[in-house]
């Protein structure tokens, strides 16, 4: 295993680990537990999307659009579970859910792999057809481009986890005022 593919899985031990220290903190644990669940798909999933040659840039497309999920729609998963459960940790987060600094970078980040992944999926269509002889943004800038990507990924997960007990004590002392 190289380096490259070392850190296409990185992100999934490091969100394990972000969990388990972030434990006591509600909003961070349902956070990155939502994560972890779409990593863990992506993980069980990508070896398979990578048979699917052209689709596959078109499934990491919507891997991203998946991980943008929990953060844009947390409250309401988290308002819809309580509905159907009664479970009061769920009312909880849905009632103090904020949004961290990091959590805006990762929607950044997953957004330039969607823009990146979406020009690749029309590159890749028009060298089938004919229309280009070279896959120069998949071959040349994709690979760069996804490698600086996950870096930026796990040092925002990183920088999440050390942040998380400083953010969770300003959210709860504003919250006690």
């Amino acid at each position: 295993m190289d380096f490259i593919e070392l850190l296409t899985y990185a992100p999934l031990p490091l969100m394990l680990i972000a969990l388990v220290t972030t434990w006591k903190f509600e909003n961070s644990r349902y956070f990155l537990a939502l994560l972890l669940v779409v990593e863990s798909v992506d993980e069980l999933l990508y070896k398979t999307s990578l048979n699917w040659t052209t689709h596959h840039y078109l499934y990491v497309m919507v891997m991203n659009l998946a991980f943008m999920l929990p953060v844009f729609f947390r409250t309401n998963i988290a308002h819809s579970i309580y509905q159907s459960t009664k479970i009061g940790y769920f009312k909880r987060v849905s009632e103090q859910n904020h949004f961290a600094l990091q959590e805006i970078g990762l929607m950044i980040l997953f957004l330039i792999s969607f823009i990146l992944h979406f020009v690749v999926y029309i590159e890749v269509w028009l060298y089938k057809w004919g229309v280009i002889d070279v896959l120069f943004i998949k071959n040349s800038i994709r690979p760069s481009v996804q490698t600086v990507l996950h870096i930026l990924m796990c040092f925002a997960l990183l920088t999440y986890t050390i942040n998380t007990p400083k953010r969770e004590g300003f959210y709860n002392a504003k919250t006690e005022n």
